[in-house]
């Protein structure tokens, strides 16, 4: 028979969840430093849904950035915190304290991050091969919501926004084509990832769950499929990644609405 003292030793340790792998319930992250050189605060929602929220938590945690987390809501899910609101009035997420100053917005936020310690992958958000990426990635969330947030009226309505929506995934396949290595911009992830990254992995889930559609089509979109393979290979994406059931139900309090493909014949019903 085991005894308690056997069975404890036997028992897992503790995740060490400040210089461990990344997770969702890490409070502090010190990547094997002192408390003392933290001099960032991440703001994000409670239950890592926010996809600008993962977009700073995935710099962070590839740049191996000290910084705290503190959790809030998100307005489609309730309440702001009374302490939040004081701190940033506009309730925005993600926010970020630097230095003890108050910064929003996402794409601010990393040109900060940026000018404090150092571009990840030597790309900065306004490198000359970084600008045209940021545009491409609105390009393709614009289709996205086109085709996935408007209730299409007619067959030809859902057949145009589809259309329109694999267009813009060829031109983020011939993106990924045009340098070598699976990211962006060669062998290494750089920003030029990070900002596809929220919205990319959402498009998997919601369209393979409200329109039978499959991004990851090894066949149509063999780059795409790499780039996704190379990230499921970093611990840093792997800490932040979510599930495809998560995202198609807490998508549509996001997005104001997520609709599926009408059966043949009950557009307009």
């Amino acid at each position: 028979m085991w005894s308690w003292s056997r069975i404890a030793a036997a028992a897992p340790r503790a995740a060490d969840l400040a210089n461990g792998a990344c997770s969702a319930q890490s409070r502090l992250r010190l990547f094997g430093r002192s408390e003392s050189d933290v001099r960032v605060v991440l703001y994000r929602d409670h239950h890592a849904w926010c996809p600008y929220c993962q977009k700073v938590w995935l710099w962070l945690e590839l740049s191996k950035v000290p910084y705290r987390v503190e959790k809030v809501t998100m307005f489609c899910y309730g309440e702001k915190e009374r302490w939040y609101k004081k701190l940033c009035p506009s309730g925005m997420l993600p926010a970020l304290t630097l230095d003890g100053s108050l910064i929003t917005e996402s794409d601010v936020v990393l040109e900060r991050l940026e000018a404090a310690f150092s571009p990840l992958g030597g790309k900065a958000m306004r490198a000359r091969d970084v600008v045209p990426l940021r545009r491409l990635e609105r390009h393709l969330f614009g289709a996205w919501c086109e085709w996935l947030c408007r209730p299409a009226r007619s067959e030809a309505d859902e057949r145009r926004a589809r259309s329109q929506f694999e267009a813009a995934a060829d031109a983020v396949e011939d993106a990924l084509a045009a340098t070598p290595g699976p990211f962006f911009l060669g062998n290494e992830i750089s920003t030029g990832d990070v900002v596809f990254v929220p919205y990319v992995e959402r498009m998997s889930a919601s369209l393979f769950y409200y329109k039978g559609f499959q991004l990851r089509d090894a066949t149509a979109r063999p780059r795409l499929c790499a780039w996704f393979e190379a990230l499921e290979t970093l611990p840093a994406y792997l800490g932040t990644q979510s599930d495809f059931h998560t995202h198609c139900h807490d998508l549509p309090p996001q997005m104001g609405g997520c609709y599926g493909s009408a059966p043949e014949g009950r557009f307009g019903d």
